[in-house]
């Protein structure tokens, strides 16, 4: 089989249009090689000798970034903007999920492609953030958004993670997605849109500590239960910013909560934990570890181990 001829030296390992391609002088015939990948309507990508074809990854900033330059005044929103800034989701919104895109007339529409949802908005230019030289839906705008596909406690685990303190070296950036004030002030905006009353609601249960889903998860539980709302990221010395400290707890009932992920598993962080819990214990308090079995089961057993525990501290 004879080999393709070589493309030009732009588009080699790279993402690009038709028009950028015949541009080029490259024929459609060309693009229908087996070097290159088809990534939506008039989207490709060139597939390097040390990169043999990959699944079409429809949300890689690449793909992204082409799409969004295909028109004026377009974005990426809704469930592939909340993809992009990496923050977790139900599963089925994930599952074969087609590109949303966002723009603010009808002139946006030429971006058209099968694997396209496209929206129209009313929003102002301050509901846009670059992300990865990108346009995309500013964190605040996206609760909005997504008010549509979740539920009310989805809604919370979103706007937990969006106001979270991210770990600079994990994650590359110091400052949460955004505040709390500036999501009440997104919802206050957005009158008549789908699911601003689950929004409307969730919104009052947002807290900035849950530093995943699970601790999120957990505190509803516990406040659905008729408990009093934990203190998150509580430190065994409040006055102290190095004090060991656990995902949530009651300071007076002296009871920390930890939910063991699956980060949890590795001997370090193990050791870590047992330090952890072994201060706590010295200093007096109890300590409780949940886990996924616990999660499956609604955090069930440990509301009620929880409930008992305090009633126990309250009656010495």
């Amino acid at each position: 089989m004879r080999p393709p001829t070589p493309l030009p030296q732009e588009l080699l390992g790279q993402t690009f249009t038709r028009s950028q391609a015949r541009a080029l002088g490259v024929s459609d015939a060309r693009l229908r090689a087996r070097d290159v990948q088809k990534m939506a309507r008039a989207t490709y990508r060139h597939l390097t000798p040390d990169a043999p074809s990959p699944p079409a990854e429809r949300v890689s900033p690449e793909v992204l970034s082409v799409l969004c330059r295909r028109s004026p005044a377009i974005r990426v929103s809704h469930v592939t903007a909340a993809l992009l800034y990496r923050v977790n989701l139900p599963s089925r919104l994930v599952r074969d999920a087609p590109i949303h895109l966002t723009g603010r007339s009808r002139s946006h529409y030429g971006a058209a492609d099968p694997p396209v949802r496209l929206h129209r908005s009313r929003v102002g230019p301050g509901s846009t953030h670059q992300l990865h030289g990108i346009p995309v839906t500013a964190p605040a705008e996206l609760f909005v958004e997504m008010a549509q596909y979740l539920s009310a406690t989805e809604l919370v685990v979103l706007g937990d993670q969006l106001v979270r303190a991210p770990r600079q070296k994990l994650e590359g950036r110091s400052a949460p997605w955004c505040s709390v004030p500036a999501l009440r002030r997104s919802v206050a905006g957005a009158k008549h849109r789908f699911g601003i009353r689950r929004a409307r609601e969730a919104l009052e249960l947002v807290r900035v500590g849950s530093d995943s889903p699970p601790e999120t998860l957990l505190r509803l539980a516990l406040c659905r239960a008729g408990l009093p709302e934990p203190e998150l990221q509580i430190r065994l010395d409040a006055r102290d910013p190095y004090s060991p400290a656990g995902d949530l707890g009651y300071r007076d009932g002296r009871l920390v909560m930890q939910y063991e992920g699956e980060h949890h598993f590795s001997a370090e962080q193990q050791a870590r934990d047992e330090r952890r819990n072994a201060a706590f214990q010295m200093a007096g308090w109890t300590v409780i570890q949940v886990n996924r079995v616990d999660l499956r089961e609604d955090f069930a057993g440990a509301v009620q181990r929880t409930r008992t525990l305090l009633e126990r501290r309250r009656s010495n």
